[in-house]
């Protein structure tokens, strides 16, 4: 899920620090992203896994590190299983 998480990150949030370069915990506002991006990045992960992202998960927060993004995305996931 990581892999995913930093491919869509890589090619759609226009961060300015190398995706690679970034921890689990290192904080994407910090490294670049920006509002447009963190919708980029969403629309991406939706794409990816044929899901919408539910209303709760729409918070900065969500956005904010390569570790809140794969537990998005792996709820985007779960509930691309179950639907």
């Amino acid at each position: 899920m990581e892999s995913v998480v930093r491919q869509i990150l890589d090619s759609r949030g226009d961060l300015a620090v190398p995706v690679a370069q970034l921890d689990l915990a290192a904080n994407l506002f910090d490294a670049g992203l920006s509002s447009f991006g963190a919708v980029e990045v969403m629309v991406g992960l939706e794409e990816h896994f044929g899901s919408s992202f539910p209303d709760r998960l729409l918070r900065r927060e969500t956005f904010s590190t390569i570790a809140a993004l794969i537990g998005a995305a792996e709820e985007l996931h779960r509930h691309s299983l179950a639907a």
